[in-house]
């Protein structure tokens, strides 16, 4: 219990002493997505590999088109051998890994696409405790892209009935790339007795790239210069504690600071193994987002979430409920997310990741 106190300690500080934004699409199952979350959780599984796929729905039902995101991710992790040429678990190890993920607005075609590689190594610090210090960096190239038939300007109104003129508008050219980089560090614990801690950082958008579609224009470069899209810290810790032979207790938190803006997450799933059966556990969770808006930290939402886990695959789905209206909703409305992993062969229980 005290490494839960710890980390909820640890959370409401940051959150307090900080004001974050978010640029970036962010999912509520965020340890579904290790890779999304930080490059040094590529790897951080039992498993030889691992393949996920996650799927996030944003206000359908309070706007005309929702907002949705899909991801696609899988990595492959290497021992390292010793000094004497063995192989065994107490070694370090390496892993690589890629992940693509798109992200649409689409009552304006406003579509973000991105393909990364990651890579991490992590470091046995202590065999007894099961200690990892992991390090990851990710290597990726985005493209943006916009359909301007979509879009009106002032100048298309007609005076009567509606926007039908032609504009004068000097518009770039709709889509644009741009090279994205991030890096992370995360530690683990896991005793003998099932106990687990996590704690990890990581910095997305290192780089700072250039998000103007004006960006490759000569006579905008003052104006483009201005677009650049900030990085993103993330500041995420964890546990898991069993209760009984069945049934572990698994909180978690995560920050998250973008800008002038910040949101975090805060909450825990409870773990049900069926004992009489290969593999089977079922999850349960709720949750509490918060954000700034720009004065104090205000809960937005409240989320459940549940899992099912059989042979190495787990399913887990999530509902956003809102805490405050948007223009045009209604209180309640909000988002779920859907996400799949598997983790093939196995080769020892121990775990550096939270699975879900």
């Amino acid at each position: 219990m005290k490494y839960c106190l710890c980390i909820l300690i640890l959370v409401l500080v940051v959150v307090r002493s900080s004001i974050i934004i978010a640029q970036d699409v962010q999912f509520s199952q965020f340890y579904a997505n290790p890779l999304y979350l930080n490059p040094a959780l590529t790897g951080a599984h039992a498993g030889t590999y691992r393949v996920m796929t996650n799927y996030r729905d944003q206000w359908r039902g309070s706007i005309e088109q929702p907002f949705t995101t899909f991801s696609a991710s899988g990595d492959l992790k290497f021992t390292i051998p010793n000094a004497g040429g063995a192989y065994s678990k107490d070694n370090d190890f390496a892993a690589v890994g890629m992940m693509f993920y798109s992200d649409r607005v689409a009552n304006i075609d406003y579509n973000t696409n991105n393909l990364s590689l990651f890579g991490a190594y992590h470091k046995l610090l202590s065999s007894e405790n099961r200690q990892y210090l992991s390090v990851g960096l990710q290597l990726g190239i985005a493209q943006r892209g916009i359909n301007y038939e979509d879009l009106t300007f002032g100048d298309q109104w007609n005076g009567a009935t509606g926007y039908t003129e032609a504009t004068q508008e000097t518009l770039p050219a709709n889509s644009l790339a741009y090279n994205d980089l991030g890096i992370g560090l995360h530690y683990s614990m896991t005793k003998k007795s099932g106990q687990s801690l996590y704690l990890g950082a990581s910095i997305q958008h290192w780089n700072r790239p250039n998000i103007s579609f004006y960006n490759n224009d000569p006579l905008y470069v003052n104006i483009s210069e201005t677009d650049r899209l900030d990085s993103k810290f993330s500041l995420h810790g964890g546990a898991s504690i069993p209760l009984n032979n069945a049934t572990s207790f698994q909180p978690r938190g995560i920050y998250l600071k973008q800008g002038q803006f910040s949101t975090f997450v805060v909450g825990s799933n409870i773990k049900y193994r069926i004992i009489d059966s290969d593999g089977v556990a079922l999850h349960l969770g709720a949750w509490l987002r918060g954000s700034d808006n720009l004065t104090t930290f205000q809960p937005t939402d409240i989320i459940l979430s549940a899992g099912y886990e059989m042979n190495g695959m787990l399913i887990g789905f999530s509902y956003d409920a809102h805490l405050r209206k948007l223009s045009g909703s209604t209180l309640g409305q909000g988002m779920f997310e859907l996400s799949i992993a598997y983790t093939g062969e196995h080769d020892n229980e121990t775990r550096i990741c939270p699975e879900f």
